[in-house]
Parts: C-alpha cells; sequence; structure tokens
C-alpha cells in the first residue's frame, strides 16, 4: 500500500502531540531573520493543512501543495472550518518532484521531514530544483529532514504510538529495516483501528522509505540546483546540529 493512502484518515488523531504552533513560530522567525518583507509561501508536502493555516494566521499567504488525494482533502476541509484564514490559503495536488506553479514566492518550505521521501538520487535533485524554480533572487526555502550523524548514532527502533476520540482507539507499530549503504529507513507501519461502538477492529500496512542525508551531500547537491545554505541547525532550537540531533532545518538562498 502506497504512504498515506489509508493514514489520511488517522494523521491528525495520532499526531495531536505535535507542536505545530510551536513549529509555526519558529518557521516565521527565520523568515522574518532571512526575508522580514516576506508576504508568501509555497509549502510543499503540507498534508492535512496545519502549519498552513498556522502561517496563514500570522498573516502569510500560503499556497499548500500535497501528493496524496486524501491528504489534501483533509487539508481542504480544515480550511473551510476556519473562516478568518481560509481566504489566504491555497491547496493543490502536486509532486514535489515535479510540480510548477508558474510563480515565484517569497518563501519556500518543506517541512515534517517531506525531504526525506526523496530517497533517490534523481528525485533529491528535482525536489531542489522546484525550489529553485519557485524563487527568485529574494526568496528562501527552508527545509527540514534527517540527519545522517544522528540515525548513525542512535539507530532506528521500533516504536508504539496510540491515538483516540469518541469514535475509533488507533494503534500504530512502527518497525524500521535500515539500509545503511543506502542510507535508508523503511518505516513499516501496521495500524490497528478499532470502532468505539462495535468493537470491530480493522488493520492495514504502510511502507514509509526515509533517506537521511549528511551535510557535505546537502552541499554538493543544492549547488547543482543553484542554491546556497545560508543558515542551519538543530529543528527548533538553532542550535549546532550534533549526532543527538535527528532533524535539523536548512535555510536556503538562490546561488
Amino acid at each position: 500500500m502506497s504512504a498515506f493512502s489509508d493514514y489520511a484518515q488517522i494523521y491528525d488523531l495520532l499526531n495531536e502531540g505535535k507542536d505545530y504552533a510551536g513549529e509555526a513560530d519558529f518557521i516565521d522567525r527565520l523568515i522574518r531573520d532571512h526575508a522580514p518583507a516576506a508576504e508568501s509561501i509555497l509549502n510543499f508536502g503540507c498534508g492535512t493543512g496545519a502549519h498552513d493555516l498556522l502561517l496563514a494566521e500570522k498573516g502569510f499567504r500560503t499556497h499548500g501543495v500535497e501528493l496524496s488525494p486524501d491528504m489534501l482533502m483533509q487539508a481542504k476541509t480544515r480550511s473551510r472550518a476556519v473562516e478568518t484564514t481560509a481566504q489566504n490559503c491555497l491547496f493543490s495536488l502536486g509532486d514535489l518532484r515535479e510540480f510548477r506553479a508558474g510563480e515565484t514566492y517569497d518563501v519556500v518550505t518543506a517541512l515534517f521531514h517531506v525531504f526525506s521521501y526523496q530517497t533517490k538520487q534523481e528525485d533529491v535533485v528535482s525536489s531542489l530544483k522546484t525550489f529553485r524554480a519557485h524563487m527568485s533572487d529574494s526568496s528562501v526555502a527552508i527545509f527540514d529532514l534527517w540527519h545522517g550523524p544522528a540515525v548513525q548514532a542512535t539507530p532506528p527502533e521500533v516504536r508504539i504510538r496510540r491515538g483516540n476520540n469518541q469514535k475509533i482507539k488507533v494503534t500504530r507499530i512502527a518497525e524500521p529495516d535500515h539500509d545503511v549503504d543506502g542510507r535508508i529507513v523503511r518505516v513499516n507501519f501496521t495500524f490497528f483501528v478499532e470502532d468505539k461502538a462495535s468493537g470491530s477492529i480493522s488493520t492495514f500496512r504502510e511502507e514509509h522509505p526515509m533517506r537521511y542525508f549528511f551535510p557535505e551531500e546537502i552541499d554538493t547537491l543544492t549547488k547543482e540546483a543553484g542554491l546556497k545554505t545560508v543558515e542551519t541547525g538543530e529543528w527548533l532550537t538553532r542550535n549546532r546540529p550534533t549526532s543527538g540531533s535527528w532533524g535539523v532545518y536548512y535555510v536556503m538562498r538562490v546561488a
């Protein structure tokens, strides 16, 4: 089963503990430091639209692009429920590797490790070229990814996450298959969804391949795409990345 096909229906439930507001504040600070006049954001891999709506609340015009039709439907539904910011949010179906809006934006983002889903070298290069295609000389690109030194130092392990609401109870088991040579972790998810009213349990599986990157790789690949790094650090802290920093962000400009 392809990534995010059935997952979209329970995505928000399993990510209730994610600090979207804190992440939106963090992105806002990066933007204000590097592109203080920015007004528009193109956000790839927008998922169910949480980041987009929060950034719209801060006054940005956001355009979320999502590969999964099911995720996109959730984003549009969420946007319609927030009338005060919905007018500043646009959502489109599209693939980071090839999407073209036909215009440039002040900020281009790919958040929540969307970049790490680009496991093939040609997909990484195409994604970076997509960033570049939507940037002017004053634009910035911001994305986060799995940091290679941290993945090597603390290999992925089996994890269990649970969530529930009035109707269902969900258990997700994540079992990693680590391809060290390929620098890819294939996360095999097994989901158990219990209907509280009937007690019936359904199950489904998805595989999410995730690539991790080393700083020297990013430097080489971004130069090939006509970009340059102006800041990098540990996600949410802006500290210098260490072997304990699984999440690392990059801020890019046109080279």
